[in-house]
């Protein structure tokens, strides 16, 4: 999973919003067509997406419904220079996080990051630090032990919220007494601790 998609056709405006998100440590992936965010969703889901709605190839508005039936996206902001406020009443109404014109005290950058912050928090591109748990599992654990973190294929679960299988194993959130140490196993991508019900 990753921070922030944006889906803008303007060059200059595109790495301005990079720029400013990546610089606040949030990671993202920067599209400049529908096709190209139809790729980054493809490979990936985000917690926060801006779109423009007057894109060269398809519409943002099918790329905004596309994502809310997909449901690849936790909250969409249209960022556009079109100011109709029944366009965002529209988009507001169908599920919409904010409607910001561009160019206006609400796009500038300060207020984006403070905007986003207060809708999705911090970044988590930093990732979950600790031993990858296939390395755990190698170094570690009695083979016979291994399979209470496995599936019934064999293979480490996918996370169910974001969908990654890179898991890691950390010690340091547990108070720990020797002889009996105990760690938290948590997806890398978006911190979840794997459920056992799934493992």
């Amino acid at each position: 999973m990753k921070d922030i998609l944006i889906v803008e056709d303007l060059d200059s405006e595109r790495l301005r919003l990079k720029q400013i998100f990546e610089a606040a440590g949030y990671s993202l992936d920067a599209a400049e067509s529908v096709l190209a965010a139809e790729t980054f969703l493809s490979q990936s889901k985000f917690r926060i997406a801006f779109l423009d709605i007057g894109l060269g190839d398809k519409s943002g508005s099918h790329l905004f419904h596309e994502i809310k039936k997909a449901g690849s996206v936790s909250y969409l902001i249209i960022f556009t220079g079109n100011p109709s406020v029944h366009l965002k009443q529209r988009f507001l109404q169908e599920g919409a996080a904010d409607y910001i014109v561009k160019g206006s005290a609400q796009a500038k950058s300060e207020n984006l990051i403070a905007r986003v912050k207060e809708i999705i928090g911090a970044p988590i591109s930093g990732g979950v630090e600790g031993i990858p748990l296939n390395e755990f599992l190698s170094k570690y654990v009695d083979p016979a032990s291994k399979k209470l973190f496995l599936d019934m294929n064999n293979t480490v679960p996918k996370c169910g919220k974001c969908g990654s299988s890179d898991y890691v194993v950390i010690f340091s959130e547990i108070h720990q007494i020797p002889p009996d140490i105990a760690g938290k196993v948590k997806c890398q991508g978006c911190g979840s601790e794997m459920d056992p019900e799934i493992a």
